[in-house]
């Protein structure tokens, strides 16, 4: 019996060697990766910016969560090396403060193919300067029920003064932009000046009646719904009250919905038949801007459809465009990009729906007065940060005097 057991335990071992020693020539037959090269070539378009100093390359590979960064001077090819065979999203931004304004650069490329050596990449960079009011907080993804169903009305768009000097928000207008959701699928727009405009699906507007004053520090509050979505006849399980926001966008198609103090906004651009503001809880790309013209819904030249489609969207110029924020569904839809790189080279996600979280603007700095300046790189990627639960006049921000309800 001992023998039996010794013969089995041998034969055991043997095996063991023999598929060790298999696994060991598997791995010796595997190929090392090659680390590749790539040149990225920058062509600016700065409508009379200054030239940066300094310019940061970012490669990154979202697939794999890898990421390279560089900073170098924009004179000349700019060449990476080490960089993993992959998809990448290129971007190119600079920043640089001259004559009391802060301009920003950016441009990018996505879904670059770095499979071979020494691959040429060209990126456009454009050039703006900061804005005066940026977006401070969205909350868009909206929350549960406490029996576990979905609730959207409790949506809000926070606008903050970010700069030294008062702002009037009269006649501002807020845009939902097209397409809805993140795609690789991106419509194809008439005109052989169609990258020089945004295109609006829902556009409303603060109105135009009298002045709204927005001192440095303050904020507005634009709500789909002013109420307090925390009482029981609406969604206990809400994360906000918005009884103190100075604008919603009031259309009664339930009994649910009530006028609230809240300014009501104007209906500048909605599409046919629904008249509402329901924004995508799935993320949006958003414009704020003052309208050049006064915005006609009915305009044969600035509504237009993209090939393939006869539904309007809105055509609004980049250069009108005061901030700019893109959303998306999750990590992975980041390089989707719909909106251009000079208004924003990133975007901001809450990773999924009803989640009850908000994307804030970072903090750059807080000033001895108490005043917060907000991080505006127009880099969604970079400027935001994923905030639970959603805040309202986060940082204590202040409303404007003019909010006698707050």
């Amino acid at each position: 019996m001992k023998n039996l057991r010794y013969i089995y335990a041998m034969l055991l071992l043997c095996i063991f060697v023999a598929v060790s020693c298999e696994q060991f020539r598997d791995v010796s037959g595997v190929k090392r990766v090659e680390l590749l090269s790539a040149t990225i070539d920058i062509s600016y378009d700065l409508q009379g910016a200054p030239m940066p100093d300094i310019v940061r390359v970012r490669l990154t590979n979202f697939a794999e969560r890898y990421e390279l960064v560089t900073a170098v001077s924009p004179e000349g090819d700019i060449r990476i090396d080490e960089i993993i065979p992959g998809i990448y999203t290129v971007t190119v931004s600079a920043e640089k403060n001259e004559d009391g304004f802060t301009y920003n650069y950016n441009g990018n490329v996505v879904n670059v193919d770095i499979v071979t050596d020494k691959k040429r990449i060209n990126v456009n960079v454009g050039a703006s300067r900061s804005g005066a009011l940026v977006f401070k907080e969205v909350y868009y993804c909206g929350s549960r029920t406490p029996s576990g169903g979905s609730y959207f009305r409790d949506q809000f768009y926070e606008i903050y003064n970010n700069s030294e000097t008062g702002q009037n928000v009269r006649g501002l207008a807020i845009a939902l932009l097209n397409p809805l959701t993140a795609t690789a699928n991106l419509p194809v727009w008439p005109g052989p000046d169609a990258d020089k405009y945004v295109y609006a699906l829902q556009i409303w507007q603060v109105p135009d009646d009298k002045d709204y004053p927005l001192q440095p520090g303050e904020s507005i509050i634009i709500a789909q719904m002013a109420d307090n979505h925390k009482k029981d006849n609406l969604n206990p399980g809400s994360p906000v009250n918005l009884l103190s926001a100075e604008f919603e966008t009031f259309v009664k198609t339930t009994s649910l919905i009530q006028d609230n103090p809240a300014i009501n906004m104007t209906m500048a651009f909605w599409p046919s038949p629904t008249a509402q503001w329901l924004t995508t809880v799935f993320g949006g790309a958003f414009v704020i801007f003052f309208p050049p013209n006064p915005i006609d819904p009915n305009s044969p030249t600035e509504t237009v459809s993209p090939e393939g489609s006869t539904a309007k969207s809105y055509r609004i110029p980049i250069d009108v465009v005061v901030d700019a924020l893109e959303n998306v569904g999750n990590p992975n839809q980041m390089q989707l990009k719909r909106v251009p790189a000079v208004l924003d080279a990133g975007a901001a996600t809450v990773d999924g729906t009803y989640l009850g979280k908000s994307v804030a603007r970072k903090v750059k700095e807080t000033l001895p007065d108490g005043r917060v300046v907000l991080q505006d790189t127009n880099n969604s990627t970079d400027d935001f940060e994923v905030m639970d639960p959603p805040v309202i006049r986060r940082y204590d921000a202040k409303a404007p005097s003019w909010n006698t309800w707050k």
